[in-house]
């Protein structure tokens, strides 16, 4: 009979081809492994990717960033309808997943700050709706780019789409699942504001119409 030890050895081996190694790491976020936040077919589909062996496997931070500005032309998960094929955009998020987790304050300004970069903010802006646990600095940071209306192409059921940076926060914040990938669990505003976390949020709208009442009234 086998014992418990040897079903426990067994059970880790079994988990680490699974995985193809990614389990090793004792960096954990929302309770796993950093990489297993993207799902398993999603990740074996990446690892089974050309760009992924050819490239995107053996880049560093600063290469990834470099990457997606020069190659990243549009948003998604799979290029085809058969989604059998990943894009480069996540094979990248993918790879920044695998690299210790970054510094807020780094993740913050390639988010919100004017780097000039469209798809480089979207791409930490989904990096940030994965790692981060701090569900109000989350909400400050991608309601940044509410007001953001730079357009990007999205590909989604093997069809590319026009859209706006601000759409992507939008869904970031308010659905469960992005371009077919699984979200971690956000805490809704409403609540984190009754918590006294966050502060009401105005509307852009209102802040121009109260500046143009302020100038009509002076």
């Amino acid at each position: 009979m086998e014992s418990e030890q040897s079903k426990g050895d067994r059970n880790r081996q079994n988990a680490l081809i699974v995985d193809r190694g990614l389990a090793k790491s004792g960096t954990k976020v929302h309770g796993v492994n950093p990489a297993l936040l993207i799902e398993k077919i999603l990740r074996e589909r990446i690892q089974d990717a050309h760009y992924w062996h050819l490239r995107a496997s053996q880049l560093g931070f600063y290469e990834v960033l470099d990457e997606c500005v020069e190659s990243v032309v549009v948003v998604g998960t799979y290029v085809n309808a058969a989604r059998t094929k990943a894009c480069k955009f996540v094979v990248l998020l993918f790879r920044l997943l695998q690299f210790e987790v970054l510094p807020e304050d780094v993740v913050e300004w390639l988010v919100a700050g004017e780097h000039g970069f469209k798809y480089l903010s979207v791409l930490f802006m989904v990096y940030a709706r994965l790692m981060w646990e701090d569900q109000a600095k989350l909400w400050t940071v991608l309601e940044a780019r509410l007001d953001d209306f730079r357009r990007i192409r999205v590909v989604e059921n093997g069809a590319v789409r026009l859209a706006h940076v601000d759409e992507i926060a939008d869904s970031l914040l308010e659905e469960a699942k992005f371009v077919d990938m699984a979200l971690p669990r956000l805490v809704n505003r409403w609540v984190l504001e009754e918590q006294g976390v966050l502060e009401e949020r105005e509307s852009a709208l209102v802040d121009e119409f109260e500046r143009e009442l302020e100038d009509a009234e002076s």
